[in-house]
């Protein structure tokens, strides 16, 4: 199946299955050696495809860059204990891993653990051994409630509600209403880096690079 065309939502809802059916006991014959099913590999090979470019994530120091930019960028990731340290976490970036890791990779419904595939060797890494080897704690704030409070995110295309004016307006610069455009080149100066710092370190970077959808 050629995927290279579908939505993202509608991969989404190939992923959304049970875990014995993403991760059957016996794998698809009619797969390849690295993978346990069809949809898996028909996922991968759209990620292969020159339509789809995967642009490296990079490690940021948030002192460094708070003193090249004139500003205190460091008071906006302390709401979690170890997250500046996380950004700047040095690492080798491999391309393979990633491409198979997105292909392979089951959330579990209460985001206990994820498994996964490496090489056709399946792995499971539970919350509690993520946060151990990042030196992360466990919060039961969740992220999306600060960022959107109880709106659905708009990040899914034609689902979910545009926060209100009132509510952006800060990360804008004014005049600011009704209307008014919400891409990045109409962000104030500390939302503009914040939204730097998160487009090359956190957030998945397939392609849309001008595309402003994720703190919209």
């Amino acid at each position: 199946m050629d995927l290279t065309l579908v939505s993202a939502y509608e991969i989404q809802q190939l992923c959304f299955v049970p875990f014995p059916t993403w991760f059957p006991a016996a794998r698809d014959p009619r797969a390849s050696a690295w993978f346990y099913t069809v949809v898996q590999e028909d996922i991968y090979e759209a990620l292969v495809r020159p339509q789809s470019q995967f642009r490296e994530h990079r490690v940021i120091d948030l002192e460094i860059l708070g003193n090249v930019v004139v500003a205190d960028i460091l008071q906006y990731f302390t709401y979690l204990y170890g997250l500046p340290e996380l950004l700047a976490l040095p690492g080798t970036y491999c391309e393979q891993w990633v491409r198979e890791f997105y292909t392979s990779v089951w959330v579990s419904p209460y985001h206990s653990y994820i498994h996964y595939a490496q090489a056709g060797t399946d792995y499971r890494v539970t919350s509690q051994r993520a946060r151990e080897v990042l030196g992360l704690r466990a919060y039961y704030t969740r992220i999306h409630q600060i960022c959107y409070r109880n709106f659905e995110s708009p990040r899914r295309p034609h689902r979910g509600e545009i926060p209100p004016v009132d509510f952006v307006a800060p990360c804008f610069r004014p005049p600011f209403g009704e209307g008014s455009s919400r891409t990045v080149g109409v962000l104030t100066r500390p939302a503009r880096i914040l939204d730097f710092v998160l487009r090359k370190t956190h957030l998945p970077r397939t392609g849309y690079r001008d595309g402003f959808t994720r703190i919209q």
